[in-house]
């Protein structure tokens, strides 16, 4: 009998044992799903071959200016934040209204608001909308700002991205967006020198942004033969803050605002990028006043291979930029400069130095081989790898869930 009642009470314990490891491996569980969908993609991931690249080459000059007018410059800014996903994102203090009112007081014709992982409606019957939104939620801050977006692409590599990553998420971004460009590419390492060798399928660089200048970053790709045009942004996270707002920007050259026309303008170049001087916590007012007074581009043509920048306003430095960042030619003290591009220029850039300091950069004239010119890719699938990588990450999860079911069996 009492034997018979040890048993009994031994069966209970064990079950009350089992019935409360339950909840105990609960958030085990939960976390280890969760890790198992965040290295998913990593398992299904192709694998890209890239090619060596080539400079700029052949006896045509593409000048995205040449078609200009110069009373048409459009003031934008692609990259601010609002309150969105109940504030756990860094722009909780932006209302739409908000960055509308405080853009306007600078004159902006237009301001999209680029949320996380989210398309911000704002405005959306309107025809100057644009749908955008920054994606990206790796930790390395891999993102891209994306232009007349169709939908929110969440496929990412959130642990790390190698080239094959980068450029898969690029190919993705291409087939839904009207326009991608990288994002701040020096901020924490999202991307390398090396990466914009050989990435291709976006067409901008955020080359200015208040966190970041990356100015190396568009000179190694357009070097390497990449027709890359250049965006400008504050990336604004606090549009009340003066340090914040108004201070890097692009000024794109279009007959109107219509979203038709402001994409076109920007994927042919038709723009340019202006950094604003930074006056250290300017209160408002004053900076509304200098803002008026902001000089433009007048003319950037080509007559033969001379070519001819005039500004509004007389200018400290221009500066003509060729391969690899090297400084061609430079007038000081002027409104107007020319350089007779030479045969050995694979493109030519020009940055324009003001005397408040304020920089004004403009997309490149390059060379082409036909008077289009073709955009390239150097990736290609490379179909032996990408089936190798991706038979051994089914074997290694089989193996773990094989694992795990000894290890609860025995538990």
């Amino acid at each position: 009998m009492s034997q018979q009642h040890n048993q009994n009470k031994r069966k209970q314990g064990l079950f009350s044992m089992r019935f409360f490891s339950v909840p105990l491996r609960l958030p085990g569980l939960i976390a280890g799903l969760i890790v198992c969908a965040m290295a998913l993609p990593y398992a299904l991931a192709p694998v890209y071959q890239f090619a060596e690249p080539t400079p700029f080459s052949g006896p045509y000059l593409i000048n995205p200016y040449q078609l200009m007018d110069s009373t048409a410059w459009r003031k934008y800014n692609f990259q601010v934040q609002s309150k969105a996903w109940l504030g756990l994102t860094n722009g909780r203090k932006n209302s739409n209204m908000l960055i509308d009112s405080m853009y306007r007081l600078l004159q902006f014709d237009y301001v999209a608001t680029s949320d996380y992982q989210r398309i911000n409606l704002h405005r959306s019957n309107e025809p100057k909308y644009i749908p955008t939104y920054e994606h990206g939620y790796g930790f390395r801050k891999t993102h891209q700002v994306c232009i007349g977006a169709s939908k929110v692409l969440w496929t990412d590599y959130p642990f790390f991205q190698r080239l094959s990553h980068k450029q898969h998420i690029l190919n993705l971004l291409h087939d839904e967006c009207a326009l991608v460009a990288l994002a701040h590419p020096h901020l924490l390492g999202g991307y390398s020198l090396e990466d914009v060798k050989y990435l291709s399928n976006y067409q901008l660089i955020e080359v200015l942004n208040n966190l970041r200048i990356s100015i190396d970053f568009w000179d190694t790709a357009l070097s390497n033969g990449h027709k890359v045009y250049l965006l400008s942004n504050d990336d604004a996270h606090d549009v009340t803050n003066s340090n914040q707002v108004g201070r890097r920007f692009t000024m794109i050259n279009a007959p109107n605002t219509d979203r038709e026309e402001i994409v076109a303008s920007l994927k042919n170049g038709l723009a340019y990028g202006f950094d604003f001087y930074r006056v250290d916590d300017e209160p408002w007012q004053d900076k509304i006043e200098r803002s008026k007074k902001i000089p433009w581009l007048k003319k950037a043509s080509l007559n033969g291979n001379r070519y001819t920048v005039m500004l509004s306003k007389p200018a400290h430095k221009i500066r003509f930029i060729g391969q690899h960042g090297r400084l061609l030619h430079e007038v000081e003290h002027w409104f107007e400069a020319s350089y007779q591009i030479n045969e050995t220029d694979t493109y030519v850039r020009v940055e324009v130095l003001f005397y408040d300091s304020s920089v004004m950069y403009l997309n490149p004239v390059i060379r082409s081989e036909t008077p289009e010119y073709k955009d390239k890719s150097l990736a290609s699938v490379d179909g032996l790898s990408t089936f190798v990588l991706r038979v051994s990450s089914l074997l290694i999860f089989i193996t773990l869930l094989l694992a795990g079911f000894r290890y609860n069996k025995h538990s």
